[in-house]
């Protein structure tokens, strides 16, 4: 009783500081969201006369912020693509680049087929190919895109190392794949307005530097990143053999955001489609420091194709121990509609990140079943060290 009294004596000023700080963050969000307009706003069926607003031909703004950014972007932010997808064989493909100064690029390839075996880059750091103005590249990984937020070309024509099912045995193989990546949702776009309760609890529960004044705009620098989700299809062939045809369903996200924002940054997110539905998510949980703390966002884009912001995030990732080459997790998160997802994890794989940001992912495939349907997807965890000043750095997996 004594304990308890105590408890909620020290807890009740504590309480009041933390609402005091959720109040000036939201208002400091709504002023922010006011001022602020959606950079997707592009379209209307209204507008009769302007084959912009109907969509015939692609706004600028789309072409710009799916071709490779300047020189002088890349001194402070980010320039990233990443593609995923998975289906019903458990068959799963992750490319991703990330530009750097000096065309310096880091690539990371993760592809798992129908019989169990993976294939990834022994060396991640690579250079970029002279660019038409919309191509991404890494070494022998190339994308770009066919038309801006609607289909991109993923080519791959190298060595990977291939790794078996119970992981014993390695080794190095060539692999060319050719995949078309096509959209099937809305842009998902990373803005204040989409779930303003939920960030202004998570700047609320963070430390802030400058006392009565929400770190927004340091949230929204960090986490300028964009979503959509779409089907990949194409071919794989392993040492010449014949080609082996893939159906996959996934994700295109692209990070623009401000790298010294996201220094300490510590992330957890789960990728995941059922197949048999046509039910995709992206949930995220973010924390960086003076910043923002169990930080949720993402979407979900239901069976109707709806794309809904996320609103409430729980993840809970059960500890790997030496025995068990798999483990278990749980998700539970809101919409406004309630779900609530359960699994089993694959052991990790690391991949190393050197360009922009120093610091490390955790990659793990998974099985779930959401509403007794059966899904597949990706938990990426991970930690940013710092800001890479030497782009030049050599980081491999």
């Amino acid at each position: 009783m004594v304990l308890s009294s105590i408890i909620t004596l020290f807890s009740a000023p504590l309480e009041f500081i933390y609402w005091i700080k959720w109040i000036l963050a939201y208002a400091a969000l709504r002023i922010y969201s006011f001022f602020q307009k959606g950079r997707f706003d592009l379209y209307d069926i209204h507008a009769l006369g302007d084959p912009v607003k109907l969509g015939y031909v692609v706004p600028q703004i789309e072409k710009e912020l799916e071709s490779p950014f300047p020189e002088s972007h890349l001194q402070d932010s980010a320039d990233e693509v990443l593609f995923y997808g998975v289906n019903s064989n458990s068959e799963c493909l992750l490319v991703r680049i990330a530009r750097g100064l000096n065309q310096v690029a880091d690539a990371w390839i993760y592809l798992k087929l129908a019989n169990g075996k993976t294939y990834n880059l022994t060396e991640t750091m690579g250079y970029q190919q002279t660019s038409d103005g919309r191509t991404f590249s890494s070494g022998k990984l190339q994308m770009h895109y066919l038309s801006p937020m609607r289909r991109w070309r993923i080519f791959f024509c190298g060595m990977l190392r291939e790794t078996s099912v119970n992981k014993a045995d390695e080794e190095v193989v060539f692999v060319k794949f050719v995949f078309l990546w096509k959209a099937s949702s809305d842009v998902y776009d990373f803005t204040m307005d989409t779930n303003p309760e939920g960030f202004a609890s998570a700047i609320a529960r963070a430390e802030w530097k400058v006392p009565f004044l929400p770190p927004v705009q340091k949230l929204t620098g960090a986490l300028n990143l964009y979503a959509q989700t779409g089907v990949v299809t194409g071919t794989v062939s392993v040492n010449d053999e014949p080609d082996y045809e893939l159906y996959l369903f996934g994700e295109k996200i692209r990070s623009l955001g401000k790298s010294s924002n996201i220094v300490g940054c510590q992330f957890t997110s789960v990728l995941g489609s059922i197949p048999s539905t046509g039910l995709s998510f992206q949930l995220t949980n973010v924390s960086a420091p003076y910043s923002f703390k169990n930080l949720p966002f993402g979407f979900v884009v239901e069976t109707d194709g709806n794309l809904e912001p996320l609103k409430e995030l729980d993840i809970n990732v059960e500890p790997f121990s030496g025995k068990k080459s798999r483990g278990s997790f749980n998700v539970n998160f809101s919409t406004g509609e309630h779900y609530e997802l359960s699994g089993r994890i694959e052991e990790p794989i690391v991949f190393y990140s050197g360009q922009g940001w120093s610091g490390y992912l955790d990659l793990s495939f998974i099985e779930f079943k959401v509403k007794n349907r059966k899904g597949y997807g990706l938990i990426l965890s991970g930690y940013v060290l710092n800001i890479l000043k030497d782009q030049g750095i050599n980081i491999n997996s």
